[in-house]
């Protein structure tokens, strides 16, 4: 467990430095961050990312994280390196609600505000995903 824990607090860490830096402010970061967790909440019944993240159940969890991964797999293939970290945004997000290192509060707070703006703006500005176009 303990080293699970220092997984985390890594990937945590290495996550929130690149949001506090430019990453954090990319237009189309956010957008994918936002339309994602707002996409989820509504799938799942819950008013928004943090709701969801409050209520999910063990099945719904492990469903998520399965679901992260798979998507990550797929976008990571594509070159789709924005919504990769997208989900991982969530995906750590999610592994946070189990964490309980009272270090790692203000930084799991800051991400969990940072999906709430993100799905904020995507909400107000009726965010959705469209199918690409067929290749011609």
């Amino acid at each position: 467990m303990l080293e699970r824990d220092a997984i985390f607090r890594e990937r945590l860490v290495a996550l929130m430095t690149a949001i506090k830096g430019k990453e954090g402010n990319a237009p189309k970061l956010r957008r994918l961050v936002g339309a994602y967790a707002t996409k989820m909440a509504k799938e799942a019944g819950a008013r928004d990312w943090a709701d969801l993240k409050q209520r999910a159940d063990a099945p719904t969890y492990d469903s998520a994280l399965k679901m992260f991964q798979t998507q990550s797999q797929a976008a990571s293939k594509a070159g789709d390196t924005d919504a990769v970290r997208a989900l991982e945004v969530l995906a750590i997000s999610l592994v946070a609600r189990h964490q309980y290192q009272e270090d790692l509060a203000p930084g799991v707070a800051m991400l969990d505000d940072y999906i709430a703006k993100c799905g904020a703006v995507a909400r107000r500005s009726g965010m959705q995903f469209l199918a690409k176009p067929a290749p011609r």
